[in-house]
């Protein structure tokens, strides 16, 4: 019975020291400072870890590279770490202090590398203007003792010293070993490389089992591994690969070689890079790209005062959380309003010594300031957006909200950053302040984008994301649209007052092709929505045209073709946008709830005012040509001198010209909308009127005459 008993005692320990598979390598995981801060970057080491367990990896080596966590914020890794059942070895490659020391405890070995440390692990508290000191001196106390017993526990389970874990936690306690003072009341135990070796009198070292150089010398000496350490992603990766070996898997590879696989890829924001649906269509390719061919990071370089607010929330709530590789925002130095919403979306966000960031409450593109209730309404949609991504991201929520709600004030470590009324927009040293440990929006400062690759050991070559061919041509259409109306308009009016088809009207076929060609592009337009845009303009042209060539004057069916043509105009160039009508949904249950469209004339702002540009630049063009084209001298080439063996003099506008005097009196012989025919003593000719119409049998005198147009008004 005693040994039945003592079998069923120790089946925790056997199960937990299972042989490891036998092709299963040693492995290793490098810790930096954003393997803690990094909610996201937390959850998917957690994920390899449980892995790597399940996989029986026979040996873990943590390489430890952190000065700066919180202790509080690394104990719940440092815990999953413990419990672990395979054998890890903490190497200490420069520091392992704060939250890190932890860590290091968690491991069944230390070792150091020269130089490096280890310790300094006490309770990281901000304080608070809402706090009596009293209420200040208990919180302080209550995490001192958890940190305290947590280090115990982690110093028990993995044969560490008691003694040594306390005082790296607590300064009050004088740390003596051996009869040998390392530390007095007030100090904190903080050991080098030198000094966590040192033998005991029982020939145990004090801490670390020994220095190592580095990472290979301390698989090939200290630990005398015979096969070499393999990174963990690549061995799990091997190992699910050849677990299968059979199985054919129905989907292509997510990954693929290209220009971005393994490198640091640069996503330049600029000025006006915001404000065009051309260039956030690029960038959600662009992102689309990076997980596809496996880049290494991915890199938003902000420098822009803000931009379309739907487009942006977009990106970050589809594009950025679809995202495979990590993603950071580098503030260089601005990202402001829509700039702010990008970077609270990325993984870790760094700002420039001179950024600066936030003011991120919508308005209208016009301008124009927004009602009591619509602005409510938008604060909630874009809060309730921004939140989400905020907490999936580990970042403060309440910075974000202050961002976009002047109702919302933000106050941190007794320091008012944010006053209700207020707008937030942080500078470089309050974007990098601790709040709880922790920075309250950027990670830290730095200088240029190397500084940003050096913080998160980033080692792959940086690329800039550039548009290049069709995207680069869209980008342009789109930003120059009002220009193609012009174009198009003035040469199609001019092609339908000529005989035949000429110039004007390639022109204008040239003009509104890439006008349509480039928005589609652009991914303005996508699948049916180009059909219908372009069948609307057509309907739109051929009522102008019955307007202008079979019933002049009628009006309606011109009326009906402007609208049909500035609706597909504007509908191109704006597209539809869905805003949300209850922001405060949660995701399933937006997803289940029929999707609802929100019309606000906001969101058509700027295709109107191409479109009004465009048109007004049609109308003026038009005038100055039916001014000024017969007698400009390259568009004297442009008519034939002779036709059919006779001069321009001989032909019968010009014979008719020649006819008549400005005064002359005739007869309206037909309606004149605005062209018609006029008889003047028994002879009949063509004319015009300037405005309105004539019906026939009106009386009319010849007002001008301009070459060979006769203008004429009623008597």
């Amino acid at each position: 019975m005693m040994r039945l008993l003592s079998l069923l005692l120790s089946a925790p320990l056997l199960l937990g020291s299972l042989p490891a598979a036998p092709d299963a390598p040693p492995v290793t995981l490098t810790i930096t400072d954003r393997e803690f801060t990094d909610a996201r970057r937390t959850r998917e080491i957690t994920a390899l870890l449980d892995q790597a367990a399940k996989a029986n990896t026979p040996l873990l080596v943590l390489d430890i590279n952190s000065s700066s966590t919180n202790p509080e914020l690394a104990l719940p890794f440092a815990e999953h770490v413990a419990r672990l059942k395979i054998r890890t070895v903490a190497y200490v490659n420069t520091a392992a202090v704060a939250g890190a020391a932890l860590l290091a405890l968690a491991c069944d070995e230390i070792w150091m590398a020269p130089g490096s440390r280890i310790g300094a692990a006490p309770p990281d508290l901000a304080t608070s203007a809402d706090l009596t000191e009293t209420a200040q001196k208990a919180r302080l106390t209550k995490s001192l003792a958890i940190l305290k017993a947590a280090a115990r526990s982690l110093a028990t389970l993995k044969h560490h010293d008691l003694t040594l874990a306390e005082g790296f936690i607590d300064a009050d306690l004088a740390v003596t070993i051996d009869g040998k003072p390392l530390t007095t009341k007030g100090q904190l135990l903080l050991l080098d490389a030198e000094q966590a070796i040192a033998p005991r009198p029982n020939g145990a070292p004090l801490l670390a089992k020994g220095i190592a150089p580095d990472l290979t010398s301390l698989a090939t000496t200290s630990l005398k591994l015979t096969t070499a350490l393999t990174r963990l992603e690549d061995a799990l990766l091997t190992a699910t690969t050849s677990a299968e070996p059979k199985k054919a898997d129905p989907k292509p590879s997510p990954t693929r070689q290209g220009p971005f696989t393994g490198k640091v890829v640069r996503i330049p924001v600029g000025e006006e890079d915001l404000i065009s649906p051309a260039r956030f269509e690029f960038m959600t390719r662009t992102l689309e790209r990076c997980t596809a061919e496996a880049a290494e990071a991915v890199i938003f370089d902000l420098d822009t005062p803000g931009g379309l607010a739907w487009d942006t929330t977009n990106l970050m709530m589809r594009d950025l959380q679809k995202l495979g590789p990590p993603s950071f925002a580098f503030i260089n130095p601005r990202a402001l309003s829509a700039g702010a919403m990008i970077a609270i979306a990325t993984d870790a966000i760094y700002i420039a010594p001179a950024g600066s960031t936030g003011a991120a409450t919508p308005i209208y593109g016009t301008g124009q300031e927004m009602g009591d209730a619509e602005r409510a309404k938008m604060n909630s949609a874009m809060m309730s957006m921004a939140r989400t991504v905020a907490k999936e991201k580990g970042h403060d929520p309440r910075v974000i909200e202050a961002m976009i709600d002047m109702d919302r004030e933000l106050i941190v470590n007794g320091q008012v950053l944010c006053a209700k009324g207020e707008i937030l927009t942080l500078d470089a040293e309050e974007a990098t302040m601790l709040s709880d440990g922790k920075p309250l929006f950027a990670k830290a400062i730095a200088t240029t984008l190397d500084d940003v690759k050096t913080a998160e050991n980033l080692k792959g070559p940086t690329v800039t994301a550039e548009p290049a061919g069709f995207e680069r041509v869209a980008i342009l259409i789109t930003k120059y649209a009002s220009i193609l109306i012009l174009l198009g308009i003035a040469g199609a009016y001019m092609e339908m007052q000529a005989p035949g088809f000429g110039l004007p009207g390639f022109v204008s076929l040239i003009a509104f092709s890439l006008f349509f060609f480039g928005h589609y592009v652009a991914g303005s337009l996508v699948g049916h929505e180009t059909t219908f845009a372009i069948a609307v303009f057509i309907v739109g042209i051929i009522f102008v045209a019955v307007e202008l060539l079979v019933f002049p004057g009628t009006m309606l069916p011109g009326i009906l073709g402007f609208i049909c043509i500035m609706g597909a105009l504007v509908f191109t160039m704006s597209g539809w946008e869905i805003a949300p009508i209850d922001p405060t949904i949660t995701k399933d249950a937006a997803e289940a709830t029929p999707t609802r469209f929100a019309f606000t004339l906001s969101t058509y702002a700027t295709g109107l005012r191409n479109f009004a540009i465009g048109i007004t630049g049609a109308t003026a063009l038009l005038m100055l040509l039916a001014r000024y084209l017969p007698q400009v001298g390259p568009f004297k080439h442009m008519t034939l001198a002779t036709t059919a063996g006779g001069s321009l003099a001989e032909t019968p506008a010009a014979l008719s010209a020649a006819a008549v005097r400005p005064g002359d009196e005739g007869i309206a012989r037909s309606a004149l909308r605005p062209y018609g025919t006029i008889e003047i003593a028994g002879r009949q000719m063509e004319a015009t009127v300037d405005s309105g119409y004539l019906q026939s049998g009106t009386p009319i005198r010849i007002r001008e005459i301009q070459g060979l147009k006769i203008i004429v008004e009623p008597v």
